[in-house]
């Protein structure tokens, strides 16, 4: 079993985003990727539901992978029991608002996945 936290922190740079996924399972759990890229962070309107009542998403106010380019190799992770992992990105340039933040785990057949509300002035 996967446990998610996301930490999204205004900073001079924009908003740092950390999310941590920890083996909260008795047994070793193998993080399979298809690229490099381990985690997604995507970013919507604090107002409203991610995912709206007629099962479309809300409107995306920036993804981090959007326009990024990835190794196309396979890897993996092996969290212990336990064991955790932090990806982190950061959001440049964020607009004023206050933002839903949501990060997800990219790893194949596994869903870890958190939420977190930032500010920005």
């Amino acid at each position: 079993m996967l446990d998610a936290a996301l930490a999204a922190t205004r900073t001079d740079d924009g908003v740092a985003l950390s999310l941590r996924i920890e083996n909260a399972g008795q047994e070793r759990v193998t993080l399979d990727f298809r690229t490099g890229q381990r985690a997604e962070f995507t970013a919507y309107p604090a107002e409203g539901d991610v995912a709206e009542s007629d099962g479309s998403r809300a409107e995306t106010v920036w993804r981090y992978g959007a326009g990024r380019m990835f190794t196309q190799a396979l890897g993996s992770e092996t969290l212990a029991p336990g064991g955790a992992v932090e990806y982190e990105a950061t959001w440049p340039d964020p607009p004023s608002g206050t933002h839903r933040v949501v990060g997800e785990v990219t790893a194949t057949e596994r869903d870890a996945r958190a939420e977190s509300v930032v500010d920005v002035a």
